[in-house]
């Protein structure tokens, strides 16, 4: 194996390490709002606190936006006298919902929260967490910006560990949003310039499994996914004379959008590369019959087989279809 096919395969593993096995992060992925919600009141009411906390953090992480999901979980972890978490939780939905009927209620709640930290002394710790939460989000759209986003570093991990460590808020939604724009924009890019016969290089051809999950980890999964990712990494692949698995990728792109015909055209560009002239002409004349290419190849696999297969496939080719009485 050449060093840079080396590299490649270990930037991919680097990459995938990351990926495989790791949890939704934010978004549809994580579950169902209402029936988590749901879940939770009647845990809640059942005083299975520590389960009921479990059931709304998920609302939290789902849907942002839902207010009611940080006052369920604040109770619950105050029920369950996880006193820092709950702590947390209170301030998040007092912050975010100050037009709510249930806002005067929740201070006092979270007043007696507080009173009751001073007494365990825990009040440090909590000040701690929110100090954290404060520099972990400024790093986020720092390296966002610049459009770190897999691996080391990256605003993926940040936000993951932002959600690790217990953040909560509606802006965690804003956050992922960011996140998952700005991976579609980055594919997006990748896939016209592979069009436009600019292959990725290989970290970024690395990269692209990896982009695509991160999209389904923090939002919805990106359209036509399941051909621009091969289509990615087999471009790629031709491009550093990998031909078997670049056609094997190509092939699967294909399939998976038959109507995009430059997956199929550089299919065939990556069999002929291989030596497999015949597999070449045969996708060709399957899906471009008038092409110039298949005229060529047309004529190079009767060269194959004879010379004077080839003279007359040739001549055929000449005063049959280019210079034809007529034309």
């Amino acid at each position: 194996m050449r060093t840079g096919s080396r590299s490649w395969v270990l930037v991919v593993l680097g990459l995938w390490a990351g990926v495989v096995g790791a949890q939704p992060l934010v978004g549809p992925s994580v579950g169902n709002a209402d029936l988590l919600m749901a879940e939770g009141s009647r845990l809640y009411n059942t005083r299975q606190y520590e389960e009921a906390a479990e059931s709304f953090l998920k609302a939290t992480r789902v849907r942002p936006e839902t207010l009611g999901a940080y006052l369920g979980l604040a109770r619950a972890r105050f029920g369950a006298n996880q006193l820092v978490e709950s702590y947390l939780a209170y301030r998040a939905y007092v912050k975010a919902a100050p037009g709510s009927p249930e806002r005067t209620k929740a201070e006092r709640e979270l007043e007696l929260c507080e009173r009751k930290m001073k007494s365990a002394r825990q009040m440090t710790v909590a000040e701690v967490r929110v100090a954290g939460h404060v520099d972990k989000k400024a790093v986020f759209f720092s390296v966002l910006e610049q459009r770190r986003l897999v691996g080391e570093g990256s605003s993926a991990e940040v936000l993951r560990a932002l959600v690790d460590a217990g953040y909560l808020g509606p802006d965690l939604g804003e956050m992922a949003g960011r996140l998952h724009t700005t991976v579609g924009e980055t594919l997006g890019a990748l896939h016209r310039r592979a069009l436009g016969g600019q292959a990725p290089k290989p970290e970024e051809a690395a990269s692209v499994r990896a982009l695509y999950a991160l999209a389904r980890e923090v939002g919805t999964p990106l359209p036509e996914e399941s051909s621009r990712a091969p289509f990615l990494e087999g471009v790629a692949a031709l491009a550093a004379g990998q031909h078997a698995r670049a056609q094997e990728l190509l092939a699967e792109a294909a399939q998976a959008e038959p109507e995009r015909g430059e997956y199929r055209r550089l299919r065939a560009e990556a069999l002929y590369r291989a030596g497999d002239v015949a597999g070449a002409l045969a996708e060709m004349e399957a899906h471009f019959p008038n092409d110039a290419r298949t005229d060529f190849l047309r004529v190079e696999a009767a060269l194959a087989r004879s010379t004077r297969e080839g003279a007359q496939e040739l001549e055929a080719l000449f005063f049959q279809r280019y210079f034809s009485p007529g034309r």
